[in-house]
């Protein structure tokens, strides 16, 4: 990632597919630069359940935090245990066995959930 442009992170894109994968049904990045700093926000819509918005310094910030939004505290659709998301890591993480992790898979560049293997 460099900071002239967040977006080349590959986590960039892998969460906009998995904010995709909440059932979102329009998405939008943003930007205001009326002050410094400049702030990013990520706007996820639904058509029944209304928007939901995360903001940061950069888009990746941003992205990654509406993802965690959405994420953290919801149920996988697979295994229905409560999901939460670690974009920063595909080590084991501290209750496996009662949450559903969803992590960034380098090799991949999408977000694994943690019963696929299962």
């Amino acid at each position: 990632m460099t900071d002239l442009d967040p977006t080349t992170d590959p986590r960039f894109q892998a969460t906009l597919s998995l904010i995709g994968r909440t059932g979102a049904d329009e998405f939008q990045i943003r930007y205001s630069d009326d002050d410094e700093p400049v702030v990013w926000m990520a706007v996820a819509t639904y058509k029944e359940k209304g928007s939901e918005v995360a903001a940061g310094l950069n888009p990746l910030t941003a992205v990654l935090r509406l993802a965690e939004t959405l994420v953290d505290g919801g149920t996988c659709t697979h295994c229905k245990r409560p999901s939460g998301l670690d974009p920063n890591s595909f080590e084991k993480m501290p209750a496996d066995d009662i949450i559903c992790w969803y992590q960034f898979d380098p090799e991949l560049k999408t977000f694994r959930r943690g019963c696929e293997g299962d």
